[in-house]
């Protein structure tokens, strides 16, 4: 349950979280000089603030457009049926740990239009897939751009390149022989990870038959190429945003690094992290363009910028959508594990 719990546990919970973002911001903001930071606040090119705007509704237009492509096999509903949900879910991600914003879309959107849940959560698992692999298609392409990293860090590109390729073979096989990959894994969990508790080895399984059932939208070649492109879209879009923050608060020759920027982060934001990712952007943001000669004063300021862009209109944006829906904070965040066990259906 997420919310229903109170005292100590629930606060030990939020631990490695504070854990990770106290390490992150000590490194990233260890050799900031405040009063520079400043002066690139001051003297931020304000105005291309409207072009952060766009970029912003695009990317989560595109990402709204994409879930909906996944939902077809399981319920056809309209882009704005399932903009709602999504908007409530990454307000949740910026106010809750624990990457819960996640469950709670999937728990509005059953609440909501009645759709199973275990069927919505094997097209968030798919999410996952499709923009792991956009990721490093963008992470390799900012890696390759730079002449001094491609030599540096080639082992790394290298790296990236396999990763992406056996991420998309496994992907494609997955998809061709679902039933097949199916029972593979139910034979691994019944053979070889009898060690671990039976009540995990079926999670395991009916994990990946949730997967497999939510493949419906990736064997019907049209619906695949929108989910594709959108994924790669809807994360050139963030890169974008990346650059625009470092134009914003004076950097420039930065396209290349805020493609790995944003890459670094879609993977940094998969560790434990707080609510709202607070010191892992900033983390993402130093570390990184440290590598291209860009000084930290203007990295601070520019994940700072960026970071507000991330939080305060999608907060206020979900707000709103919770409110349109007639649920209360407490109902949406108490989503109950396994309540969809044996009908299928949402509450």
């Amino acid at each position: 349950m997420v919310g229903g719990r109170r005292g100590p546990w629930q606060l030990l919970k939020l631990l490695p979280g504070l854990a990770v973002a106290g390490v992150c911001l000590w490194y990233a903001v260890r050799d900031v000089d405040w009063p520079q930071v400043r002066d690139r606040w001051a003297g931020a090119r304000w105005s291309l603030a409207p072009v952060m705007a766009v970029l912003l509704f695009s990317f989560f237009a595109l990402k709204a457009l994409r879930w909906k492509l996944l939902l077809d096999p399981v319920s056809r509903m309209p882009v704005r049926a399932v903009a709602g949900p999504l908007m409530i879910g990454f307000m949740a991600n910026n106010l809750l740990p624990a990457h819960l914003g996640e469950l709670v879309r999937v728990h509005v959107l059953g609440r909501t239009r009645g759709v199973p849940r275990a069927a919505v959560l094997s097209t968030v698992v798919l999410e996952r897939l499709f923009d792991l692999v956009a990721i490093l298609v963008f992470l390799g392409a900012g890696l390759v751009a730079d002449p001094r990293l491609r030599d540096d860090y080639h082992r790394a590109v290298v790296v990236v390149a396999v990763l992406t390729g056996v991420m998309l073979a496994g992907a494609v096989t997955f998809v061709c022989a679902s039933d097949r990959c199916l029972k593979i894994v139910d034979w691994i969990s019944n053979r070889c990870l009898v060690f671990l508790p039976s009540r995990w080895r079926m999670g395991l399984v009916e994990l990946v038959a949730s997967a497999a059932g939510g493949l419906g939208a990736l064997k019907r070649p049209r619906l695949a190429v929108g989910i594709v492109a959108t994924s790669l879209v809807k994360w050139f879009l963030m890169g974008l945003m990346v650059w625009v923050s470092l134009r914003t608060l004076g950097a420039d020759d930065v396209f290349g690094p805020s493609l790995v920027v944003v890459g670094v982060i879609a993977v940094a934001i998969l560790l434990p992290a707080p609510p709202g990712y607070v010191g892992v952007v900033q983390f993402c943001f130093t570390s990184v363009l440290a590598l291209y000669a860009v000084d930290a004063n203007t990295a601070i300021a520019a994940s700072v910028y960026y970071h507000l862009w991330q939080f305060i209109p999608v907060t206020l944006a979900g707000l709103w959508c919770l409110q349109k829906t007639g649920l209360g904070w407490r109902e949406v965040t108490e989503v109950k594990a396994g309540s969809d066990r044996g009908n299928g259906a949402a509450d």
